[in-house]
């Protein structure tokens, strides 16, 4: 996952700028497709066990309805490069998914067939039956360019054995995971130990994972963003930011609960047992289920400022532009069998986001699913912006930067948001 919002190569940089040329000067019927064959190409970057999950549940569609369905995965590292180069000449897939932090990017080039006829013209099919802010996430100015298939939002993982033993229990003896910053500090502290009495701990009561979602949680639940609302102004200096980038680092070196990030595998070290609580998203449960001898859970992220929010993200399933009316349907059929059926989905390590599907007996059962689920309503995603890939790496260091106390955070997110101000000013 860490690998899907790195940003392009510098050779798909380039032909991304070539391609609403390319789209223009291309014939009519260059790209064309027929519907004869019933065979559906789908494209995507499930190389992970949520890849077997994904194979499953399209032998099924194959089984139940006689299509064909050519699944290609591609690893994350190159596949937006391919899919860049497919869609600018030629070979592109009938379907294929886009990650909600990309959709802009590719979305102002015209590369994607809008979703809106289809969705009118299916009777069976409810778009408020999605959770509005996931919902969004598709959209591109007001036109629905991508089905969104699940959300896979951060959640609190924590230690049950580590907390059982610090006696952070509630009135029945069960572990509880701490739900405001108060209760979190006092967990944190009382789970960081140094056990061999040398003067560094052994066992921390939290660790950061990863940098950017973490970041991007603190500063939200801070009421603080990356970009302004119209997303012409770099706003990442700005108090709010400011206040829980500090918050953060205080984590780190005032309060002495979490490691620096550096020369530490914070995640390595909650599946080993050695780090008591950590923020991750849903796509790491596997990893967390295959560890042998773990006793853990999940819960909602703590309040750590006044405001509800966390980071998450979305696949989504989008068209090209280029299909025939008539094999947009077939590919429709194709996209509203996933999206009905994402309950096998989420058994992967995902969470639907549909209404009618997170209160069912089964969802429930999916206990950390159903715990990461109960966050949906306010879930933030990176800014919509076509130039986000451009500017992760400024707040990226900007991050770092402030939690390895190299700068403090004030002149850490300045020296960002120059940068960043940079980039959103070019034409």
């Amino acid at each position: 996952m860490h690998l899907v919002a790195a940003g392009f190569s510098l050779r798909s940089i380039i032909v991304i700028c070539l391609l609403s040329l390319l789209l223009v000067s291309c014939s009519p019927g260059k790209h064309s497709r027929n519907v004869a064959g019933s065979e559906i190409r789908f494209w995507n970057g499930f190389t992970g066990p949520d890849g077997a999950t994904m194979e499953k549940i399209v032998k099924r569609f194959e089984r139940e309805t006689g299509i064909r369905v050519k699944m290609q995965i591609i690893p994350w590292g190159t596949y937006y490069d391919k899919l860049v180069l497919s869609l600018a000449y030629g070979g592109a897939p009938d379907v294929f998914i886009c990650h909600a932090n990309r959709i802009a990017e590719f979305a102002r080039y015209g590369v994607f067939r809008p979703l809106d006829d289809l969705i009118e013209a299916d009777r069976d099919f409810d778009p408020s039956d999605f959770l509005p802010n996931i919902w969004r996430a598709g959209q591109y100015e007001g036109k629905q360019v991508g089905l969104p298939l699940d959300c896979h939002p951060q959640g609190l993982y924590y230690n049950l054995k580590l907390f059982r033993e610090a006696g952070i229990v509630d009135a029945q003896g069960n572990p509880k995971p701490p739900e405001t910053w108060e209760e979190f500090l006092d967990a944190a502290r009382r789970l960081t130990k140094d056990k061999d009495g040398d003067g560094r701990p052994d066992q921390w009561g939290f660790a950061f994972t990863w940098l950017r979602t973490n970041w991007i949680t603190f500063i939200s639940q801070h009421g603080g963003s990356i970009l302004s609302p119209d997303l012409k102004r770099a706003a990442l200096a700005e108090p709010p930011a400011v206040r829980a980038t500090q918050q953060m680092c205080d984590i780190i070196t005032r309060y002495g609960v979490a490691p620096k990030p550096e020369g530490f595998d914070s995640w390595m070290g909650f599946r080993q047992g050695r780090v008591a609580m950590a923020i991750e998203g849903i796509y790491m449960l596997s990893s967390v289920e295959e560890q042998k001898g773990l006793e853990y859970a999940g819960a909602s992220v703590p309040s750590f400022g006044p405001k509800r929010a966390v980071w998450g993200g979305s696949h989504l399933l989008c068209m090209p532009k280029d299909l025939s009316p008539q094999r947009a349907q077939l590919v429709w059929r194709f996209m509203r069998y996933l999206s009905d059926h994402s309950l096998d989905w989420a058994e992967g390590g995902q969470i639907p986001v549909r209404r009618s599907l997170l209160d069912q007996p089964r969802f429930r059962q999916m206990r950390v699913q159903y715990a990461f689920a109960k966050q949906l309503p306010y879930v933030v995603f990176e800014p919509a912006s076509h130039k986000s890939t451009e500017i992760m790496p400024f707040y990226d260091a900007a991050i770092e930067a402030a939690l390895l106390g190299i700068k403090s955070p004030q002149d850490a997110l300045n020296e960002a948001a120059r940068r960043i101000q940079q980039v959103l000013d070019r034409p």
